[in-house]
């Protein structure tokens, strides 16, 4: 058993393009960055609290990057509690090994390769192809961004993870060719430590190298960006002479979060929660896989997403209910859904668990579509009643959540049209429901290390996944997880030196699937990623799956046009907006917003109008020159009031988007 672990368990960084600002990423899910200084030491208050972001951007409009924060912690009687340098600790060796694997793996293809589904479905059996296929053997290895196993133990160091300080001892660092267009990519990020001895791990500037022509949010071969994710060790040497490896964590570094206070309806804690719960028995109170309890939420003896799970178990409902129905309300401000914002806020009080309120709660709960599992895909079909390609109630109003789903995209493979909730979620909801719920806050994983694994990646996309925006479905395989939220180290055997040995002597493989159980390298949580990245962000905040044929989502010719009758979902509007509040006073701004968004007849864009958030970037190759100077979606409200805008929007600078087309035009 583990005496220390590193925390969060996943940590998660964030792309910017200021050379030298950035923030520590949130500690609470739906919370704020935390201010910090160069050495990412959080800046206090005179009460000594922390304080919080105001600007995501530096003086002159580049977004600073988020840093992403751990900590050791100890496991003593008196539960878990930090390891700082101090009397007992003389040094904590920090060392972290990140890549960028998607020039290697396969073309993302919605559910295609999803082993969740059965072996039938593994990439091989699906005949999906590998990017850059024109690479083989060995030589592919070069394709990835792998700089190599980095270490800092001094507080105040900065330690690159950069081309030029590839370790002599690691044979297989490679980078981009400076030849291969776009921005040379040097650097997946660097290290610092703050004065307690904890890692502050940053990643990239947002650069992509590369040239050709992008047509699917899929991206295209022949593409790198500085997307990474990798392990993230701790060697604690105390001053008796000891060392202690602590349990490893992981780093995952995703592009820019432009609404940070706006949460997915399901995130990625969410998912990761999910999984341990149904298959690792992180809660064996909510679920036991060898229990019966099928009849007790389906009478009938049909399909229901619930057996195993406890039909006693009462949830609470300020940390098990209350945060959806909160997301739900929420997307108003970053998408025009006005149903959204009225379902999630019925006319009964949702708190009371009386029998006499019953009737409303479960016609509210009938609203919700039912997760067809992926293990049950087959034997369901994907007509299940009420399931995930139905989008209409039998009211006549959408089911929710009013998500695109996995696969809305494509003909081929697992189609899920519209998204559901979890399992997990959905059974919570259901206790609700039937009343089994109390009212208060539950004190279930309240210490801070579960808190901060719960912050990590409580602010990331949970579902839907195609691909998804931090990382995809692969975090739903439980293969890749030795505990909750916590990723299985491939390789590692507990000490921290025999797995340095195993990379100096092997590197990264080219073609390991994490979800066949044989752990996680750096890279694999984004292999299967868009890329760039910027492909999948321009392309995906809207789609228009058919409604009517639970097999066809687009003509089959290629075109990548739906098929009428078609409705319009959203995809990940927390983390991709699509439409938002202008919020800027300044004339200048509100002259060139106009101008940059050509709106007929329309001379400025006043604060307050209601506004495309991508206005002005109509490509791929837009989004590639401009994603660093699209707007903050921040809340400027009282805390009882929540009143969210655009800032910090660089209206000016998307002006050179119409010039470079004007140029190019010849007008």
């Amino acid at each position: 058993m583990a005496t220390h672990r590193i925390h969060p368990s996943i940590g998660v960084a964030r792309l910017g393009n200021s050379p030298d600002e950035f923030y520590l990423a949130p500690e609470a899910v739906g919370g704020l960055p935390i201010a910090c200084d160069a050495a990412g030491n959080p800046v206090l208050d005179d009460d000594g609290e922390v304080t919080f972001v105001e600007q995501f951007k530096d003086g002159v409009g580049r977004i600073k990057r988020q840093a992403a924060r751990f900590r050791v912690f100890a496991d003593t009687d008196d539960g878990p509690q930090p390891v700082e340098l101090g009397d007992e600790v003389e040094r904590i060796t920090w060392t972290v090994h990140i890549a960028n694997k998607k020039p290697i793996w396969f073309t993302f293809s919605e559910l295609q390769g999803d082993l969740e589904f059965g072996p039938d479905n593994s990439y091989a059996n699906q005949d999906i192809p590998v990017n850059n296929s024109d690479v083989a053997g060995d030589a592919r290895k070069a394709l990835m961004i792998d700089p190599g196993p980095r270490s800092i133990e001094r507080p105040g160091d900065v330690v690159e993870m950069s081309s030029s300080t590839i370790p002599s001892s690691y044979r297989f660092g490679s980078f981009p060719p400076r030849s291969s267009g776009g921005t040379p990519i040097t650097t997946l990020g660097e290290l610092r430590m703050d004065e307690a001895g904890n890692l502050v791990a940053l990643g990239g500037f947002g650069n992509v190298a590369g040239s050709g022509d992008i047509t699917s949010f899929r991206g295209a071969s022949g593409y790198h960006d500085d997307i990474a994710d990798g392990v993230v060790l701790a060697t604690i040497h105390l001053t008796s002479g000891e060392t202690i490896d602590a349990e490893p964590a992981w780093l995952l570094v995703g592009s820019p979060k432009y609404a940070p206070e706006l949460v997915n309806i399901t995130t990625l804690w969410d998912t990761a929660y999910d999984t341990a719960v149904r298959f690792l028995g992180a809660a064996p109170d909510i679920y036991d896989p060898q229990a019966d309890t099928a009849a007790a939420f389906a009478p009938d003896g049909g399909y229901t997403p619930l057996a195993g799970f406890d039909p006693d178990h009462v949830v609470d409902f300020t940390t098990d209910v209350e945060p959806i129905l909160e997301r739900i309300a929420d997307y108003r401000w970053v998408a025009d859904v006005p149903y959204l914002s009225d379902v999630a806020t019925p006319g009964f009080d949702v708190t009371d668990a009386s029998d006499a309120n019953r009737a409303n709660r479960e016609r509210f709960f009938r609203l919700f579509r039912v997760p067809v599992l992926p293990e049950h895909y087959d034997d369901v079909g994907p007509s299940f009643p009420n399931g995930p390609n139905q989008l209409f109630a039998d009211s006549g109003i959408p089911l929710l959540p009013l998500n695109s789903g996995d696969n809305s995209v494509t003909n081929d493979g697992p189609i899920y049209k519209f998204e559901t909730l979890s399992a997990t979620q959905y059974f919570f909801l259901h206790q609700w429901a039937v009343g089994s719920f109390t009212v208060g806050e539950a004190d279930r994983d309240d210490d801070l290390p579960t808190r901060l694994d719960r912050a990590g990646i409580g602010n990331c996309v949970g579902a839907p996944f195609s691909p998804g925006i931090e990382t995809t479905w692969i975090t739903r395989n439980a293969p890749i997880y030795a505990a909750l939220a916590r990723l299985k180290v491939a390789h590692f055997d507990g000490s921290n030196a025999d797995l340095a040995t195993y990379y100096a002597d092997n590197g990264l493989s080219t073609t390991a699937d994490e979800a066949e159980g044989l752990g996680c390298e750096p890279g694999d949580l984004t292999k299967r990623m868009a890329i760039p990245w910027q492909s999948d962000f321009q392309e995906c905040t809207v789609q228009t799956p058919n409604i009517t044929d639970p097999l066809v989502n687009q003509f089959a010719d290629g075109t990548g046009i739906e098929v009428p009758p078609a409705y319009y979902v959203y995809w990940w509007p927390p983390q991709s907006p699509m439409h938002v509040v202008a919020g800027s006073l300044e004339p200048e701004d509100q002259v060139l917003d106009a101008v940059v968004s050509r709106i007929d007849g329309q001379p400025i864009i006043p604060a307050g109008q209601r506004v495309p958030y991508q206005r002005g970037i109509a490509s791929v190759q837009d989004m590639l020159d401009s994603w660093s100077r699209l707007g903050f979606v921040v809340d400027r409200g009282p805390a009882d009031m929540p009143y969210f805008v655009e800032t910090e929007r660089n209206s000016q600078a998307l002006v050179q988007i119409l010039l470079n087309e004007q140029a190019a035009g010849g007008s």
